[in-house]
């Protein structure tokens, strides 16, 4: 039998694997846990994460459901904070949303700021439609961290479905300024105007393709796309400042500056810059370090 330090050093390497997407060598190091500690709540939970994204949707189901077992007969002892949010996670994974949201209330309960308990909280009433409700926990959310991502994406959706489309843009826009190269912002901010402006193509469908392009080091074609997305419609100072950003990784310095002045006429604030001189200054640097090597002229 192994003792405590070493389980524990297996589950740090599992932890690991896990954090590199390593699945196959994180099972086996749970599965070894789990033969070790059979009630272990983080061994079982984690490996029916794992065989979700695995698509083993068997062992998923089996895991999940000897995890809210066992999730059960310590929340006979006591209602622990942990142990109802692993509970949640079995019974997400089960499909069993009426107990689901009565184990989330519970854990909001005994933790009013438990983040992911709001967050699931927030999607529940999101898939069920409910969707004031739902923006009522994501402001719990973005009350204690204003600029968190999931939360400021997820409140725009529930606004898009509540008609509230230019508040929507809004928190996308907030997103945009703070990961000027959010996929899901972009996404979700084409998919809301094309409601909006009745359309069935928009400037931000050539954007992400051109952050898909971008991703595989395809610069030329990324620009391309770019340049499509300015000629259907201009107005846009994030697709301006994202170019701008993609004309630097191309070392065209001239054309990042211009982008990026055209950024700042539509908004001041684009890309979260707020010290324009000192921005142009480093740009202007890096565009004499550029003629100096004979890269731009």
């Amino acid at each position: 039998m192994l003792n405590r330090n070493s389980t524990e050093k297996m589950f740090k390497t599992a932890e690991e694997f896990l954090r590199n997407n390593e699945y196959e060598e994180a099972k086996k190091i749970y599965l070894k846990c789990l033969a070790l500690e059979p009630d272990n709540l983080n061994a079982l939970n984690n490996l029916a994460q794992i065989y979700s994204i695995l698509c083993e949707d068997i062992k998923e189901k089996g895991y999940s459901e000897i995890l809210l077992k066992e999730c059960d007969k310590q929340l006979e002892c006591e209602a622990n904070e942990t142990v109802l949010m692993y509970k949640a996670n079995a019974l997400i994974s089960l499909k069993r949303f009426d107990e689901l949201n009565e184990t989330l209330d519970e854990l909001l309960k005994q933790n009013p700021k438990n983040m992911i308990g709001l967050f699931q909280k927030a999607h529940l009433l999101e898939k069920t439609n409910q969707n004031m409700k739902a923006i009522e926990y994501l402001d719990r959310i973005l009350n204690e961290s204003p600029y968190n991502i999931p939360g400021l994406l997820s409140k725009g959706r529930n606004l898009v479905e509540l008609g509230e489309f230019e508040k929507a843009e809004e928190y996308y826009n907030l997103v945009l300024k703070i990961e000027t190269k959010n996929v899901a912002a972009v996404n979700l901010k084409s998919k809301l105007l094309k409601r909006k402006l009745n359309t069935d193509i928009t400037p931000h469908d050539f954007m992400q393709k051109a952050l898909d392009f971008w991703e595989t080091d395809d610069f030329d074609s990324s620009a391309e796309l770019f340049k499509k997305a300015i000629d259907l419609n201009p107005d846009y100072d994030e697709i301006w400042f994202a170019q701008g950003e993609l004309f630097i990784r191309m070392g065209r310095i001239n054309d990042a500056i211009n982008s990026f002045k055209e950024a700042f006429k539509l908004n001041p604030n684009s890309g979260g810059i707020e010290k324009h001189e000192e921005f142009f200054k480093l740009l202007n640097k890096m565009r004499w370090i550029n003629k100096v090597l004979g890269y731009e002229k």
